[in-house]
């Protein structure tokens, strides 16, 4: 239970949930029979899993209704991606045939409405122009405008602030007050963890919140901030953006964050990511090499661009699960990406097919053929034997098979 502890703690989830949530799993424990096949710490973390599950509940769509004006808006602190999560959500919606309207509601900073501008222009978004020095008015002119265009939904982004302040509330309460409103989303940095929840309450006091979004989930959020503001919200999360792209937007997926949580990976997700970036030949191709054990340096500089779409190795990283004796931080260093084709380039077809021929002569030739130094030789070496040893240690090829199926 200490460890369940720390670990939470660790993932960024509040102390107060973390309390409770370990209090709650003891008690379950206890009234628990013993299951022969699993250990008993898997029959912890299994109960650990049920708890977050019943807090975070099932995703929950957007809610858009067909024929309708549907006005989303977002709200949170300046410097959480809140325009950029607009323009994001933006084409998220044109993507499923919804014609979306951006409309920038930041009256005290142009440079948000100009930000905003700017990122409709560069993604092909609708983007409403014509503001004016009042918030009431604009909105009213916006709606006009989307009745008259054939536009189904208008995202309003809204003002931030370095924090809450009485001006920027009363104005969201104005807009509250006199639409109706389907969706007001909070959008908050997943990497903030405990700080975000205070400001996310004293959002919720003042306009009802119906969900949140949380940006930058990527290699560095664990999760917990998400299950925090479930926790004390009791809204859902509708969407984590996960990199810079117009397209890392995700409808947000609860068991896929638990999981990272308990330590578990995201393998759903990665192999999202892995169908969009390799071909299921080359899938295919990569399984055999697994299972017969012969993946070899060009194997590995193939993978490397499949690894470069996916988002890097720190992406992957983050979705894989926890296995022990295998320490995977060597490989998470993207610097090493341009200069490891280099390297792989500068060897022979004998040292690619075989890397173990690799002496201290062979080194220092491929390191003054490639303009690298013999170390950056040394850690691609060390690179590619850890990532071998994780291929070998998935002792269990039918799951490999599993993880290729969900493709």
């Amino acid at each position: 239970m200490r460890e369940i502890r720390v670990a939470l703690l660790e993932a960024d989830v509040n102390y107060k949930i973390v309390k409770e949530i370990v209090k709650n799993v003891e008690e379950e424990a206890k009234k628990e029979k013993v299951i022969e096949s699993l250990t008993p710490a898997e029959q912890i973390i299994t109960i650990l899993y049920r708890q977050l599950v019943s807090i975070l509940g099932e995703s929950a769509p957007l809610n858009i209704k067909s024929g309708n004006i549907n006005l989303v808006i977002l709200v949170g602190l300046q410097g959480n991606g809140k325009t950029t999560t607009a323009a994001k959500l933006a084409y998220y919606l044109k993507q499923k045939g919804q014609r979306a309207l951006l409309i920038p509601f930041d009256f005290k900073r142009p440079a948000a409405r100009e930000q905003l501008i700017s990122l409709a222009e560069q993604n092909s978004l609708d983007v409403y122009r014509d503001t004016l020095n009042s918030p009431i008015p604009t909105l009213k002119k916006a709606v006009s405008f989307m009745e008259k265009n054939g536009f189904s939904v208008g995202i309003i982004d809204s003002a931030g602030r370095k924090e809450i302040d009485s001006e920027m509330m009363n104005e969201l309460k104005l807009v509250n007050d006199n639409f109706s409103l389907s969706e007001t989303l909070f959008v908050s940095d997943s990497t903030i963890g405990q700080g975000a929840l205070k400001v996310a309450k004293g959002f919720n006091e003042v306009v009802p919140l119906t969900g949140g979004i949380f940006t930058k989930f990527d290699s560095s959020a664990k999760g917990g901030s998400i299950l925090s503001f479930r926790y004390v919200t009791g809204k859902p999360i509708k969407f984590i953006g996960t990199g810079e792209k117009i397209e890392d937007l995700e409808v947000f997926h609860p068991d896929r964050v638990i999981s990272r949580i308990v330590g578990r990976g995201d393998v759903a997700t990665l192999a999202e990511k892995a169908a969009k970036a390799i071909s299921e030949e080359e899938s295919m191709q990569l399984l055999d090499k697994i299972k017969n054990d012969t993946f070899d340096l060009n194997d590995f500089k193939r993978e490397l661009e499949g690894i470069k779409k996916m988002g890097g190795f720190g992406s992957i990283l983050s979705s894989l699960p926890v296995m022990p004796g295998i320490n995977l931080s060597a490989l998470n260093d993207e610097t090493m990406l341009k200069k490891t084709e280099a390297i792989i380039n500068g060897m022979t077809k004998e040292e690619r097919e075989n890397p173990d021929i690799i002496d201290g002569s062979r080194k220092r030739r491929i390191a003054r053929g490639s303009g690298v130094s013999k170390h950056d030789v040394n850690v691609l070496l060390k690179n590619f034997k850890t990532f071998r040893k994780m291929m070998r240690n998935m002792k269990n090829i039918k799951s490999i098979d599993q993880i290729m199926k969900l493709r």
